[in-house]
């Protein structure tokens, strides 16, 4: 594993614990970091997030991530032995939602041919 990858690996676990323990913001719901993704000079990555819930929820969750932005980099600081703490972008990722539909869709196509 290169290097950029351990540190987005070490990144992905250490963000998911500060979101879900330190984080105190009560408009977060439940959440799960589903990818780090660091830039080759360290200079920013991407936090990918799949949220329960509501597109309203999904929204305020988002929200609330993107003002807290500050205090992760600020937890991250001791962690990480760069020379700066990357700039942060959350993304929503909608994999999960994409999943669960092709489930559903294969779902109903098998019990269509059992009742034919």
């Amino acid at each position: 594993m290169d290097r950029v990858r351990k540190i987005a690996a070490d990144l992905k676990r250490e963000i998911s614990f500060i979101i879900n323990n330190k984080v105190k913001d009560p408009r977060i719901g439940f959440l799960t970091v589903t990818d780090v993704e660091l830039s080759s000079d360290y200079k920013w990555f991407t936090i990918y997030i799949s949220i329960m819930g509501t597109a309203e929820n999904r929204e305020k969750s988002m929200n609330a991530l993107n003002s807290c932005g500050g205090f992760i980099k600020k937890n991250l600081v001791g962690k990480f032995r760069l020379r700066s703490i990357p700039e942060i972008k959350f993304v929503y990722d909608s994999s999960i939602d994409r999943g669960m539909k092709i489930e559903s869709i294969l779902k109903e196509i098998e019990r269509k041919k059992v009742n034919s």
